[in-house]
Formats: structure tokens, C-alpha cells, sequence
């Protein structure tokens, strides 16, 4: 069953973010390899939570989370399921600033 989905504004910007940070690091590398393989991981696990949404344990307040395994773990997917959509809520490090993104809780609900 394939979900439609949403992502708040703040988490577009923290995957866009995350892309940059890695192409700085591949800046002496043509092809990108990091940006690409981190691109490449957030869309898969994406793939994952909007074809089974309730593939993954409820967290707390009804968010969920998924870690970007194997090569980039310390980041993961904070969503929440609203209105039956998909509400991508973050594209967090797991090691900075825990839970800083609750926040948008209730700002995706006025949002979406």
C-alpha cells in the first residue's frame, strides 16, 4: 500500500543541508560519492516508510523513526503518520540536539 506523503519545510531543509555538507566533503572527488550514497539512502528508506508506514515502532507522541543503516545510521527519519499521510518531519543526526524537531508536531498538523 503506497502512501501519499508530506514533508515539513525544515526537514527539506535539513536533507538539503546534510547534501551539501557531504559534496564539501567530496569536493576532491568528481562523482560526488558521499552526496550521492546519502541522496541514495534517504530515498530508500523513504520508499520503505511510504510503501508500509507502519513498518516501524511508534516512538513517542505518535512519531516514528527510522535510521538511515547501514552507512549513514547516525542520521534517521522522524515521521508521523496524520490525515493517513506520511508527514516527514525531520532528517536529524541522532548525536546532536535530540528531539529538537518535536516541535513541528503540531506545526505539520496546522500545516498539512
Amino acid at each position: 500500500m503506497r502512501s501519499d506523503f508530506n514533508i515539513h519545510p525544515a526537514a527539506s531543509e535539513e536533507f538539503t543541508a546534510t547534501i551539501r555538507h557531504y559534496a564539501l566533503l567530496d569536493e576532491d572527488d568528481q562523482d560526488q560519492t558521499l552526496a550521492t550514497a546519502f541522496d541514495t539512502a534517504f530515498n530508500r528508506h523513504l520508499s520503505l516508510i511510504i510503501d508500509n508506514p507502519l513498518l516501524y515502532h511508534i516512538r513517542r507522541r505518535n512519531t516514528r523513526r527510522v535510521n538511515l543503516t547501514p552507512r549513514f545510521g547516525e542520521h534517521y527519519i522522524a515521521y508521523m503518520i496524520w490525515r493517513e499521510k506520511v508527514v516527514i518531519l525531520a532528517v536529524a543526526h541522532a548525536k546532536r540536539r535530540p528531539f529538537y524537531w518535536r516541535e513541528r508536531i503540531g506545526e505539520a498538523k496546522k500545516l498539512f
